[in-house]
């Protein structure tokens, strides 16, 4: 008997460093690619689109650099992306300061995530 691998998405809406989320969506992406599964993408959505800018560094008493960790999702292939228009409202919309394989998608990218997944997990605030 084949087992079926699933396909997961993740909707991230928040800030790293401000809530749990960012590093709970970092542990179970890992944790799905580690036992075969596949992570269709994660979308950074509202405030999520701050999780990729490689300009926001912790302070010396936060051992985890989230953006960091995301780069090394990248790196297994993740596709990470954000909202180009939450960005602009937010400041973050240069290419120059998010981490290198990651970019802007509209929300059609999203919609792909989805239809691709067998599952969608959203964290928001």
């Amino acid at each position: 008997m084949v087992t079926k691998m699933g396909k997961i998405a993740f909707l991230l809406m928040t800030s790293p460093y401000s809530f749990q989320n960012s590093d709970t969506v970092l542990k179970l992406a890992n944790a799905a690619l580690k036992t075969g599964h596949e992570v269709t993408g994660i979308y950074l959505y509202t405030d999520g689109v701050y999780n990729n800018v490689n300009t926001i560094k912790p302070s010396d008493d936060r051992d985890r650099n989230i953006a960091g960790l995301f780069k090394e999702l990248v790196d297994k292939g993740v596709t990470v992306v954000s909202c180009p228009i939450c960005a602009e409202y937010r400041g973050t919309q240069s290419k120059d300061i998010l981490l290198e394989g990651t970019g802007f998608d509209g929300l059609g990218a999203l919609s792909e995530f989805v239809e691709e997944a067998d599952r969608i997990l959203i964290f928001s605030a």
